[in-house]
């Protein structure tokens, strides 16, 4: 199993079937991770997950896949 990647379908713009062919799914939750961008307004206007414990965001849904691929 590697890093496990967090999203949250509600809050951080993607979902679990964005990072399909990137991540492998048994290392892919889904839920609330607790940033929500109504709280943390250095996340608005942005993309955002949960990667191996750290929070990786980027202005589009393509530029965060491409990220996240690097990262892992």
């Amino acid at each position: 199993m590697g890093a496990c990647l967090k999203v949250c379908k509600k809050c951080s713009g993607v979902s679990a079937k964005d990072f399909k062919g990137v991540i492998a799914k048994g290392d892919i939750r889904t839920g609330c991770f607790g940033y929500c961008a109504k709280k943390h307004n250095e996340l608005a206007d942005q993309v955002y997950a949960k990667f191996a414990g750290e929070i990786v965001a980027r202005g589009s849904k393509k530029k965060l896949v491409k990220a996240i691929e690097a990262l892992g």
